[in-house]
């Protein structure tokens, strides 16, 4: 995403040199003795001269899997370059709200974030499809949506908060949890749903006959112990370990978001970048999303048999009756998409 941009600002400036005059621009000229003897070392594995240093900011809590990523990417970059690139994250938070976030790196007050829902709707609102609840079936649809729209995305994301998107790192799917087994979507008849306290969420869920009440999600627990809400919708890892499932007995497979968080990097900050820096930098990026988004659904698995163990409940539901159901909620959110988002999301739509 990121590379093809700077790839076509190379054109560009190429393009332009031969328009001037109409010749070859001039071959560089020998590399100093010094700059000779600076290259050598570098090689050799002593330190770079410079040092570019990128502070990561996390809005998820320190220690999580979105921390550990990070970490792993920090190992990875850090090595390639020799030390060329440094990397401090902070998790937790500790330098901001996501909203804070967006802004810093906008500036280049931070060079990188990790960012969810805020950035999708500020940045993103008219293609935030994947934020409305039973449009995609699964992750592999979610990113096959987005590499369908990449170009816009990449260029509204460039022009809006002058950042790049580096990967995305998929999250676990929000899933229905309850006191009772809810088979279809007409045992939500008058049944209190806890929902984030977003038009998308709400729409939909009350197009299903929820009845929609917004609660933080710290005083959840007490929420649900207490009847004030019947149910709730999270993923399975996050009702974990909130330990939601001492108070909810069953857990429905509705699979009705599935989304990832986004990783971006400041776009001054990366075209100042030397190109074996870039490559370094693309390359650690990849890795680490790569090898995190591998064990997703192993860690899943892994919670659902502790959760299993301790007599907890899954039930399997029927997505495509669920969607139905929920059409009418999804064609009303779906009028604050753009044209192109709207045309792209149809596929995985019953017609």
């Amino acid at each position: 995403m990121k590379r093809v941009l700077a790839v076509l600002l190379s054109l560009s400036m190429a393009m332009g040199l031969m328009a001037c005059g109409g010749k070859e621009a001039p071959a560089a000229p020998p590399a100093a003795e010094g700059q000779e003897e600076e290259q050598a070392s570098q090689a050799e594995g002593e330190a770079p001269a410079e040092v570019y240093k990128i502070t990561a900011a996390l809005h998820t809590n320190a220690g999580a899997i979105e921390d550990q990523t990070f970490q792993v990417f920090k190992e990875k970059v850090e090595a390639a370059t020799n030390g060329g690139i440094t990397v401090d994250v902070f998790a937790g938070a500790s330098l901001g709200t996501e909203q804070e976030n967006l802004t810093q790196i906008k500036t280049g007050e931070i060079q990188m974030a990790l960012f969810g829902d805020v950035f999708l709707a500020q940045m993103l609102g008219e293609y935030n499809a994947t934020s409305i609840p039973f449009v995609f079936p699964d992750i592999e649809s979610v990113e096959a949506y987005w590499a369908s729209i990449e170009e816009e995305v990449d260029k509204t994301v460039l022009e809006n908060g002058n950042m790049l998107i580096t990967g995305r790192q998929r999250r676990a799917p929000r899933m229905l949890t309850a006191g009772k087994e809810i088979l279809h979507p007409s045992d939500l008849s008058g049944f209190k749903l806890r929902v984030p306290e977003t038009e998308f969420y709400m729409t939909v869920w009350g197009a299903l006959g929820a009845i929609t009440t917004p609660v933080n999600f710290s005083e959840l627990y007490t929420a649900l112990q207490t009847n004030v809400v019947d149910g709730q919708e999270n993923p399975i890892e996050t009702n974990y370990s909130a330990g939601l499932q001492e108070v909810q007995e069953y857990t429905m497979l509705t699979s009705h978001i599935n989304t990832h968080y986004t990783w971006a990097v400041n776009a001054d900050f990366y075209n100042s970048l030397p190109e074996e820096y870039k490559e370094a930098f693309d390359k650690a990026c990849e890795e680490a999303l790569s090898e995190v988004n591998a064990g997703l659904e192993e860690r899943q698995n892994a919670i659902v048999e502790e959760m299993e163990a301790a007599g907890h409940t899954f039930v399997e539901v029927d997505y495509a009756e669920w969607q139905a159901a929920a059409m009418d909620g999804i064609k009303k959110c779906m009028e604050t998409l753009s044209p192109t988002a709207q045309e792209a999301v149809k596929q995985y739509l019953p017609e």
